[in-house]
């Protein structure tokens, strides 16, 4: 596999900008390298001049919808935003209720896949809140990420969510003392 691969695979998948020091250390690979298969990378979609976008400024990179598109994609995100959840995403915003606060790292690893497009997508529609480890609440569309940052970041539903099951305390979940507590959940099975 090309460094240029690697590059737009985490790229692609990323729901944030990334930096070139990121790119170098998740790819390993060299600044150079990652700088280099950028370079194509950008100039390879500007050939291309189709619906992707590869855009940076000094210190990040991120993949884009074109700007030609805006008005479409505005359209489709607020179609999406309205619709009902999917079963995984329902899945994900159950473990965060009765879990949280909950790292993303182990999310996954209750769910056992990568949750990073459920969780922007329930950040996007008000569901959850994402804290730093500081408790000081991250922006979900426009925050700037430090390396490492990301496996720093807690969840928890918001606010709206609550309000929305008509209850006062996630205390009123059911089963809630039980599916919350700190322990492996093999032995909530039993």
């Amino acid at each position: 596999m090309t460094t240029k691969s690697i590059i737009e695979s985490i790229i692609f998948i990323a729901n944030r900008p990334l930096s070139k020091k990121e790119l170098a250390k998740v790819s390993g690979k060299d600044l150079v390298e990652v700088e280099s298969a950028l370079n194509e990378l950008i100039n390879d979609y500007e050939i291309k001049n189709g619906g992707i976008k590869i855009i940076q400024n000094e210190t990040e990179t991120q993949m884009v919808t074109s700007p030609e598109n805006s008005q479409i994609i505005q359209v489709f995100l607020k179609q999406e935003v309205s619709q009902e959840l999917t079963p995984a995403s329902l899945e994900t915003l159950s473990i965060i209720a009765y879990r949280s606060p909950i790292s993303r790292r182990e999310l996954e690893q209750i769910r056992g896949v990568n949750c990073s497009i459920i969780l922007r997508n329930l950040l996007i529609r008000g569901l959850i809140v994402e804290f730093a480890d500081d408790k000081s609440i991250v922006s979900a569309v426009t925050a700037t990420e430090n390396e490492g940052e990301e496996e720093n970041k807690i969840y928890q539903v918001s606010l709206d969510f609550i309000k929305h099951l008509g209850i006062n305390d996630l205390k009123e979940l059911p089963n809630y003392e039980k599916l919350n507590k700190d322990v492996p959940l093999s032995s909530l099975a039993e």
